[in-house]
């Protein structure tokens, strides 16, 4: 309004008024989070991705392919606002935020015949100190846990630990190429 020279202002409703007289768009929860993850992951990224993975090893058979994610726990990270934003349910509001955070990192892996392989735990820290394993922790103790200065997991560790992630699934297998 001020552009053309309107010294008028909206009124104190005209959100909700324009949200409830368009209805492609609501207003959820917004999740944070941190800008380089935000700025990396685009729909180029996923389709270079599956466009490798299937030239390269579309021939492996469906029973040896595994699937392996990375997520993880923040501790110290901002609040999560309120944004208007698409209401279709299957697109999600993220907020950039410059904020720093600690972070303990998973790595888990499944097979596509279902089995769950050995997860492993990245914590933030130099090693891993023997108060952080209790008893009630006994029927996670053979999961492969690890540290590194932020809590996120590098090419040091993703190797180690598909390391010995190829070493149960070899069991498994009996030699036959897989993919993880």
């Amino acid at each position: 309004m001020r552009q053309l020279n309107n010294e008028q202002t909206v009124g104190r409703n005209w959100v909700s008024k324009f949200i409830h007289r368009h209805l492609g768009i609501k207003i959820k929860r917004g999740r944070r989070q941190e800008a380089s993850r935000f700025n990396a992951f685009t729909p180029q990224a996923v389709h270079w991705y599956f466009d490798i993975r299937e030239k390269e090893y579309g021939w492996i058979k469906p029973e040896n392919t595994v699937n392996a994610d990375e997520g993880g726990i923040m501790s110290g990270f901002g609040l999560d606002s309120l944004v208007v934003g698409s209401a279709d349910p299957k697109r999600k509001a993220l907020l950039k935020g410059p904020q720093s955070r600690n972070w303990t990192s998973f790595i888990e892996a499944i097979t596509a015949d279902g089995r769950a392989l050995t997860p492993g735990i990245i914590f933030k820290g130099k090693e891993l100190q023997k108060q952080w394993f209790l008893k009630e922790f006994g029927r996670i103790a053979d999961w492969h846990y690890i540290t590194s200065p932020n809590g996120w997991t590098d090419n040091h560790i993703a190797i180690e630990w598909l390391e010995r992630m190829d070493m149960e699934a070899m069991q498994r297998m009996h030699g036959w190429p897989r993919a993880f």
